[in-house]
């Protein structure tokens, strides 16, 4: 069984849902294979930046505040969201395919690291000296994963990433899906807090065993 939690790093309501799956990774570790899949939200002509979401982030951060218990740093509210970088999901989306290759098991983990980096310590993902501070913690050699971060092959993998959730028909997130082995289960659609995506878990293995 895997649960394939689908995700945009420029994404704040993902930021609020990453705590809850990696509760979710931490109480099935034992029975449940965890997947994390780079949606490209933000990508190609819709890139843009950050001070033309200024307003939107500003008015809707706070409801993800309320609602998830996330918080955004003053470093990304002032510092970073006014300004003229570019939002673009592509990089980081390639940093989490090279990762991958390291550290599966930890990819939720980096993953939210990465949204840390962002919307606490207002880091831009578009720097390499972003990531190169972020995998330390897990003894990955810096120069090797930045020049990974630069190959044709991960980006090309990372697109390709981006166009099977396309194909799935995921256009929002975040979103979760589990495979039983017999069939893929939307599970999660937007945040989802922890007892309601288990209980929702738990009635699609129901249903799956009644078949």
């Amino acid at each position: 069984m895997r649960f394939i939690y689908i995700y945009d790093p420029l994404c704040g309501w993902c930021y609020g849902f990453t705590s809850v799956v990696q509760q979710l990774q931490e109480r099935n570790n034992w029975n449940m294979q965890f997947d994390i899949l780079s949606g490209g939200m933000i990508t190609g002509d819709n890139r843009h930046s950050f001070s033309s979401m200024k307003a939107f982030i500003l008015r809707e951060h706070t409801n993800v505040e309320n609602m998830t218990g996330a918080k955004f740093g003053a470093a990304f509210l002032e510092k970073l969201l006014p300004s003229e970088e570019i939002m673009d999901s592509e990089k980081p989306g390639i940093a989490l395919t090279v990762f991958k290759q390291y550290q599966p098991e930890n990819a939720i983990t980096f993953a939210h690291d990465m949204q840390v980096a962002l919307n606490y310590n207002g880091q831009s993902l578009n720097n390499d000296s972003t990531y190169r501070s972020l995998i330390r913690k897990f003894s990955l050699p810096e120069d090797q994963f930045i020049s990974r971060l630069h190959d044709e092959n991960y980006r090309y993998e990372t697109q390709q990433e981006f166009q099977l959730i396309q194909n799935w028909g995921i256009t929002g997130f975040p979103a979760a899906i589990l495979d039983t082995g017999k069939q893929l289960y939307l599970c999660a659609r937007g945040y989802t807090p922890l007892d309601q995506l288990e209980k929702t878990i738990e009635n699609i293995l129901k249903e799956n065993n009644s078949l």
